[in-house]
């Protein structure tokens, strides 16, 4: 009888441990898991900005020319160069070209009438002598003669004229040109102006005649000119 308690009281004995290790073992792993859903549930925490990055410091490279002790080499200070050395600068020459004067800048040179004279040098005029004229006696009466002045046209394209005569005392009979347009007249007093017809083509010529009378012994007029210029032959 004896016997038989004492192991009923040994298995209730052991009974309760069993009990209480399985709860403690029950409650560690709950709170396990509590703990992994309570760390799992915090936000994650955004990362803050970079931390700056400091340059490390450049150490000075030691110099290939120090001498042993610290001592820099000397050195030769640059020599100027002597004058005789200064290099040389060659001048650029800048040549002025005068431009040549056209051809309406030029002075235009009198042409010489047929059979003048040659006289001393003169300036040259501005307007140029397109018709020459030359004076001859063709008739000569009592008291009256016929003269004749030829004009030539010495320039390249077709020129009018204009003849003056001046014989002072005389009457105009008469004035024609031969084989040629009759000619324009005007004036009185022994000075009269004689205008072409027609022109005359270049190079070509033609004879001028006037017959006057009350000349007394004169056979040639005192004044000639064809478009200003002295009649040749006088």
């Amino acid at each position: 009888m004896a016997g038989s308690r004492r192991a009923r009281g040994a298995g209730g004995v052991s009974s309760p441990w069993i009990v209480v290790s399985v709860g403690v073992l029950v409650m560690v792993v709950l709170m396990a898991v509590a703990l992994g859903a309570v760390s799992g549930s915090r936000p994650v925490a955004d990362p803050g900005p970079p931390l700056p990055t400091v340059p490390l410091p450049v150490l000075p490279s030691p110099s290939l020319g120090v001498r042993k002790g610290g001592t820099p080499p000397a050195t030769t200070p640059a020599r100027s160069p002597s004058p005789s050395e200064s290099p040389s600068v060659t001048p650029t020459v800048t040549r002025s070209v005068t431009p040549s004067p056209s051809a309406s800048d030029r002075p235009r040179t009198t042409v010489g009438t047929p059979g003048a004279p040659a006289g001393p040098a003169t300036t040259a005029t501005t307007t140029a002598v397109v018709v020459a004229g030359a004076y001859r006696l063709v008739d000569d009466y009592h008291d009256a003669f016929i003269g004749e002045v030829r004009v030539t046209n010495v320039s390249d394209r077709p020129q009018d004229w204009t003849v003056r005569v001046a014989v002072p005392g005389s009457r105009l009979v008469a004035v024609w040109v031969e084989g040629g347009a009759r000619p324009g007249v005007s004036g009185s007093r022994g000075r009269y102006t004689f205008t072409s017809g027609a022109d005359l083509a270049p190079g070509a010529s033609a004879a001028l005649r006037f017959h006057v009378d009350g000349t007394g012994r004169a056979t040639r007029p005192e004044e000639c000119t064809v478009d200003g210029a002295t009649c040749a032959g006088l």
